[in-house]
């Protein structure tokens, strides 16, 4: 009987470790551990911060950290590559061609894994996911203007950019959500909460980054 308990109790424990967040929260995806420990990396070139941006949480560049009068609350650490890679998308990922959603549209998304070939939502537009974990690959250029994942766990919903054809999270977004793309310059130009890796990352006026320190991978036992 007393060992049924403790098995009871471990589960139990197990569970709510995986599920106090959120559904799936905390475990480890296809986004490196090394891309979910920094608020902002620019991977292979600069980080640029313009003025009224800021972040809340660790930058990292491949090269300099350009003060345009932008603020950093965290640790800064130029001229330092994370040698981070693409990552391909996996077989029997849901195919979703081009996506868009105009002005005034909502999608949601159920957990799993996707892949598009460009990704656009525009403004007053809203992408809303639910069960879990949402993955999308982009095969082409990654555009937000709208609300994607507004208040929700950043983890759950997760943008990989394949590609050099950019990524932009433009004025008046709002976004929850980690954002990987180490070969793929970056541009932020709204709040969001989470993380952001491109090739160069650049935040405009009104771009911010707020780490999720939730979304870290979790440590081994």
């Amino acid at each position: 009987m007393k060992k049924m308990k403790l098995f009871a109790f471990l589960f139990t424990v197990a569970f709510l470790g995986t599920t106090g967040r959120g559904a799936h929260a905390n475990t480890v995806t296809s986004i490196p551990c090394a891309a979910k420990a920094k608020a902002v990396i620019a991977n292979t070139s600069q980080s640029i911060h313009n003025a009224a941006s800021a972040v809340t949480g660790d930058v990292q560049a491949a090269q300099q950290i350009v003060h345009n009068g932008g603020t950093i609350s965290g640790t800064q650490t130029p001229n330092t590559p994370a040698n981070l890679a693409t990552v391909p998308p996996p077989a029997g990922a849901t195919n979703l061609g081009d996506f868009s959603l105009g002005s005034g549209q909502t999608r949601n998304l159920a957990a799993g894994n996707y892949v598009a070939r460009n990704f656009n939502l525009n403004s007053n537009a809203t992408l809303t996911v639910s069960g879990g974990i949402v993955q999308i690959w982009v095969t082409g250029s990654l555009s937000i203007g709208g609300n994607a994942n507004k208040g929700g766990v950043p983890e759950n919903l997760e943008f990989l950019v394949t590609t050099v054809s950019g990524a932009n999270v433009n004025g008046g977004a709002a976004v929850s959500a980690l954002i990987y793309g180490p070969h793929t310059p970056t541009t932020i130009g709204a709040v969001v909460h989470g993380s952001v890796t491109g090739s160069s990352t650049t935040l405009n006026s009104g771009g911010q980054v707020i780490f999720d320190a939730g979304s870290t991978c979790p440590a081994s036992p």
